[in-house]
C-alpha cells in the first residue's frame, strides 16, 4: 500500500507531466502557425512584380469591414506585403492578419 507522500509524490509528477504535454502542444500549434506564415511570405516572394488583389476583412471596424487592395507586389516581409497601385502609384504595407484571400494576375 502507498504511504500518503507516495501519493502525492506520484501526483505531482502527473501534474508535471500534464504540464510539459500542454507546453509541447503549445509549441507544436506556434510552429504550424509559423510554416504557415513562411508559406504566404515565399509564395507572395515568388510572384512580386505581378498585379495581384488582396481581400481583407478588418473585425470591429464600421467604416470598412472588407475591403480589397489591387497593386503589384513590392516587397514581403514577416507578417506583411507591400503593394503599389499603378495608378495612383500609392504604396500599401498589409498585414497578414487581415488577409482573407488573394487572387493574382500572373506575368510571364
Amino acid at each position: 500500500m502507498l504511504s500518503s507522500e507516495d501519493s502525492e509524490e506520484q501526483e505531482r509528477w502527473r501534474m508535471g507531466e500534464a504540464k510539459r504535454t500542454i507546453r509541447r502542444n503549445e509549441k507544436r500549434r506556434r510552429n504550424r502557425n509559423r510554416i504557415r506564415m513562411m508559406g504566404y511570405q515565399r509564395w507572395l516572394q515568388s510572384v512580386r512584380g505581378n498585379l495581384a488583389t488582396f481581400y481583407m476583412t478588418y473585425p470591429n471596424n464600421s467604416q470598412w469591414n472588407a475591403r480589397s487592395f489591387t497593386g503589384v507586389i513590392v516587397s514581403t516581409g514577416k507578417d506583411h506585403v507591400v503593394i503599389q497601385d499603378e495608378a495612383t502609384g500609392r504604396t500599401e504595407m498589409l498585414l497578414y492578419r487581415n488577409l482573407d484571400y488573394v487572387t493574382i494576375d500572373l506575368i510571364f
